[in-house]
């Protein structure tokens, strides 16, 4: 079974920093947009940097976004497309990872921006509005933090980043805990096995999609862990995995989307969580060979926007954009 989906594509040469703003696609750096319907605006300016990725929110109708160069230190934060502040993260093997940072409202209905703007292994939550510094996370549990994403219900932060030497790993924060609750934290994180991660992702606020890398770390396995090339569905309540299967190719970024995930390894495919069992291939787009927040693929993935919470994806190239409405 495969759920019936919408595909269109839409003319626009190389965008760079894609995020999504409700029905529209908006490219960060240069303000220009694309709506659904075919309607679009050109250019309003430029921002002088070559920015190359990007996340957005928008919260009580406040178009929040932030634009970041994925391999090196810079960023920048913007309200309603006017620059906020800028953001920074520290240096130190900075060209090797993907940058950590993450914007979402928490359960007080603060926009936050969770990054590590101090020290590779610091996590720090700040309110965006403001840049008041609302917490700090420093733990065993992660040494590099990296692909950074909060729950929908802004309790939890997940964090798929790595530890030298380099092994990719992932672990969960309840960012309402007290930071030295280091025992709830460790009941979160046993999803990361012996076998490095290659993705995580949440499905609603209780569960984690999480993948694992293609090859055998050489770990001594556990008997709760994911094999290689395996699919796990993690339930953050019970501390269990509520399902794992075997995959045939590497799932490289995951979008769950109910009974199953889009993969955006070599190509966008539409995967069963049930079974593993590719349902859907959309082999004339591509979307980059990513394994794991430090393997990039050759070539790197193309300017991305992904809409976790309606199931819907837009894959940039020279030429086009590619929407995809699950």
């Amino acid at each position: 079974m495969k759920p019936e989906f919408r595909e269109l594509e839409i003319a626009w040469p190389s965008p760079t920093t894609l995020v999504w703003d409700q029905d529209e696609l908006v490219d960060v750096t240069t303000r220009e947009r694309r709506n659904l319907d075919g309607s679009q605006s050109h250019p309003a300016w430029n921002i002088g940097y070559e920015f190359d990725r990007a996340i957005s929110l928008r919260h009580a109708d406040v178009f929040w976004s932030v634009a970041y160069t994925n391999r090196a230190t810079k960023a920048v934060l913007l309200k309603d497309g006017q620059i906020h502040r800028e953001l920074n993260r520290s240096f130190y093997c900075a060209g090797d990872y993907d940058y950590p940072v993450a914007i979402a409202a928490n359960q007080a209905g603060r926009v936050v921006v969770a990054h590590c703007p101090q020290a590779f292994d610091l996590l720090e939550i700040e309110d965006a509005e403001s840049g008041e510094n609302l917490r700090k996370i420093k733990s065993e549990l992660m040494e590099f933090h990296s692909r950074l994403a909060m729950s929908a219900d802004g309790r939890f932060l997940l964090d798929a980043g790595w530890f030298w030497h380099p092994w990719c790993g992932a672990c969960v924060f309840d960012v309402n805990q007290p930071t030295d609750s280091l025992s709830a934290l460790l009941e979160n994180a046993v999803f990361s096995s012996t076998n490095e991660i290659d993705s995580a992702a949440f499905l609603g606020n209780t569960h984690l999609v999480v993948s694992s890398a293609p090859e055998d770390s050489g770990g001594k396995p556990q008997p709760n862990d994911l094999r290689p090339k395996q699919l796990g569905v993690w339930s953050l309540a019970d501390r269990r995995w509520e399902s794992k299967v075997d995959l045939d190719e590497p799932t490289g970024i995951i979008m769950p989307w109910k009974e199953w995930i889009v993969s955006f390894y070599g190509h966008p495919k539409l995967v069963e969580r049930a079974t593993g069992r590719i349902v859907h291939r959309w082999d004339d787009v591509f979307s980059g060979k990513q394994v794991g927040p430090i393997d990039l693929g050759d070539p790197p993935p193309p300017p991305m926007a992904i809409d976790w919470q309606t199931g819907r994806f837009a894959v940039a190239d020279s030429k086009k954009v590619t929407v995809v409405a699950l």
